[in-house]
């Protein structure tokens, strides 16, 4: 009876190893490798038979470090980048809706492996559905926004993915300072008249980026940001913390009357940035 105690306690043990040990390996599976999913490029070793991997797109490593070629991380001498937005949607989760033509992202950079700013935002075409009011910064350009408080996207891993070895990718838009929520304000009304509300988005906004883990030798990519009933998916990224953009709608002759409402943001955008450049999501081997 001893005996069988002590064998039942032995393999206890080692299902309870064997479990710990597929949960770390599903995880590392999940998340394949830290600092990842990171923007760069594959480069020239300095020096000849140093690099990690053999071949020039930095797929396959070199076991003993006596490759050609390593992954840097950032832009190398043309960071450029520009986003536009194609018929983008602002839907609050009360119903409220403003539509554009196109949103632009401009004068932008890729900063590092994990973050790209813009110094300027501008909004075409923008009205708010079920009224006669036209969106702006100045009345006498109904339609048109334009921003100047500068804007910084990171990358992360999304859920949505079916394959936990080949992870989504999301950039979150927010604002560069963390002094300030508002990622851009404006006002609603007639043409060339005093504005009827004042309108601030604040907070981030998470959507898609694709192609991953190869060169993009156009330099362009693809956002795609979705929303349903005024809330954003996703949300946040993979263990991060919630993440969402909240519309703030001010009667300018009430200000008491101010509704704040979550608000999802439903658009195709193109990422272009000046050099080829990768967005890896996957460890290479």
């Amino acid at each position: 009876m001893r005996h069988l105690r002590r064998t039942l306690a032995v393999c206890a043990l080692a299902a309870l190893a064997i479990g710990v040990a597929g949960a770390a390996s599903a995880s590392a599976t999940e998340y394949p490798l830290t600092g990842l999913p990171e923007i760069g490029r594959c480069v020239k070793a300095a020096t000849p038979k140093t690099g990690e991997f053999k071949g020039a797109k930095c797929i396959t490593k070199s076991k003993t470090n006596t490759g050609e070629y390593n992954w840097a991380p950032g832009p190398d001498g043309k960071p450029g980048v520009k986003v536009r937005f194609l018929s983008p949607s602002l839907v609050t989760t009360g119903g409220n809706k403003i539509n554009c033509t196109f949103i632009f992202l401009e004068e932008g950079a890729v900063t590092s492996g994990k973050e790209l700013t813009f110094k300027k935002v501008t909004m075409q075409g923008c009205i708010m559905v079920g009224t006669p009011f036209s969106c702006f910064s100045n009345p006498s350009e109904p339609g048109t926004i334009e921003s100047t408080t500068a804007l910084k996207g990171e990358v992360g891993f999304i859920p949505g993915s079916k394959n936990a070895a080949s992870p989504w990718v999301g950039m979150d838009l927010k604002p560069e300072s963390e002094l300030t929520k508002t990622v851009v304000e404006f006002f609603c009304g007639e043409a060339n008249a005093a504005p009827i509300y004042q309108v601030a988005l604040e907070g981030s906004v998470i959507g898609r980026v694709k192609p991953l883990g190869k060169m993009v030798e156009t330099g362009k990519f693809e956002l795609l940001y979705k929303q349903k009933e005024g809330v954003q998916i996703p949300t946040a990224f993979k263990e991060g913390v919630e993440d969402v953009l909240t519309q703030v709608t001010t009667p300018i002759l009430n200000p008491l009357a101010k509704k704040t409402e979550q608000v999802g943001l439903a658009s195709f955008a193109e990422m272009e940035i000046e050099e080829p450049l990768e967005i890896r999501n996957k460890q290479t081997g």
